[in-house]
């Protein structure tokens, strides 16, 4: 795995941040936070991770509305993960918004999550061992047993597996017992018909 620098490009930042659980940035009430990051990524070059970009643009690539997406870019904002210069409207045309997203802030971001998601895998580990740990005991003794007393229950007896005719045999007879196959498959009567 190479070591990301600020140097890298934004999506694999972002990437990174990704694998890495989102630290900070995890859990359902930074859903529209992660999805303006990537809507940034997406529209913004690269390399440089900075550019001109319009509420409107981002409300596209995200999913959310306008009003959202300018309260998401105030919480990245405060977080220190972008820069924003707003844009508005100048000598009657409008100015779209330029937008740097901090790599660095981002880079330290990614080395918090990593630290919180190896707890979080550690204590997973844990638990699952444990619970696998019971799982053994039940498969392997109690289960293990039912199973065996099971397949004794449903196997036949011995000797009560028919057996097949030899080559060139008399035709089949049935038997008094009313098994069609004959009386050498006959479970009762077998036993006294000769070989």
């Amino acid at each position: 795995m190479r070591h990301l620098t600020a140097h890298a490009p934004t999506r694999d930042i972002l990437t990174s941040l990704a694998r890495a659980g989102w630290g900070d940035l995890a859990g359902s009430e930074h859903k529209g936070t992660r999805a303006m990051l990537r809507a940034l990524v997406a529209l913004l070059p690269y390399g440089s991770g900075e550019g001109l970009v319009t509420a409107p643009q981002l409300a596209d690539v995200s999913g959310y509305s306008e009003r959202w997406v300018r309260s998401r870019l105030v919480e990245l904002e405060r977080a220190g993960l972008i820069v924003w210069r707003r844009g508005g409207v100048a000598a009657g045309r409008c100015v779209p918004s330029h937008i740097r997203i901090v790599k660095r802030a981002v880079l330290a971001l990614i080395g918090l999550a990593r630290t919180i998601k190896d707890t979080v895998v550690q204590v997973r580990r844990e638990s699952t061992q444990r619970r696998i740990a019971g799982l053994s005991y039940v498969l392997g003794k109690r289960r293990r047993s039912a199973i065996r007393k099971s397949v004794q229950a449903s196997s036949p007896s011995r000797g009560s597996l028919p057996t097949l005719p030899r080559r060139g045999a008399t035709p089949l007879i049935e038997c008094v017992h009313g098994d069609p196959r004959g009386s050498r498959y006959c479970a009762l009567c077998r036993h006294s018909v000769p070989a």
